[in-house]
């Protein structure tokens, strides 16, 4: 058996914040690029509501797989979990009624699409893979928070602010998406 040299390595945090800072971001981005497009805050909104769905899994949602009748939308290809069955992003009246009085695209479009063209992108070009956490560092720069990403300040923040009011057992059936107990102990 070759010697393997040991390894130290310490798994990071990512920055998280509270509740109100969450309000207070998504009210920034819905003020700043609203009239860019509102697809933009509704996709860092549902990302806050559903912290089992990836931000690039988000961008990959098709017209197609947007159930509106049943409120959810189907993640078909999601990162990890139940990959040949997918998972389901869930819709609240609000949402319904938003997406509702949005154009509708052929089923194969992607639904987060840019309604206008701009430097190269095409309108009705997808969201590319960096597009939500562009504007939620641009809404965090204007309320001078620091050092909190998308994805630890939607998934993170709102899991660890679950588990102040959620058992472990409840939190977990609640959705984080955690494959490994050991994952899911990190937010709780």
């Amino acid at each position: 058996m070759p010697v393997f040299p040991e390894i130290s390595f310490t798994l990071g945090w990512r920055s998280r914040t509270d509740i109100q800072t969450i309000e207070a971001i998504l009210n920034e981005i819905k003020q700043i690029p609203w009239a860019v497009n509102p697809k933009i805050w509704f996709g860092i909104n549902l990302l806050t509501k559903n912290i089992d769905v990836r931000p690039g899994e988000m961008r990959m949602i098709k017209e197609k797989d947007i159930n509106l009748e049943s409120g959810y939308i189907l993640i078909s290809r999601p990162k990890e979990g139940l990959k040949d069955f997918g998972k389901y992003a869930y819709l609240d009246e609000n949402d319904i009624y938003l997406i509702r009085s949005m154009p509708t695209g052929m089923p194969f479009m992607y639904f987060f699409r840019h309604q206008k063209g701009q430097s190269g992108i095409k309108a009705g070009d997808q969201f590319g893979p960096k597009y939500f956490k562009v504007w939620w560092d641009k809404a965090c720069k204007g309320l001078g928070v620091q050092g909190v990403g998308l994805y630890g300040g939607t998934k993170h923040t709102v899991a660890t602010a679950l588990g102040q009011l959620l058992t472990p057992k409840e939190k977990k059936r609640g959705g984080t998406g955690s494959r490994t107990n050991k994952a899911f102990d990190r937010y709780f």
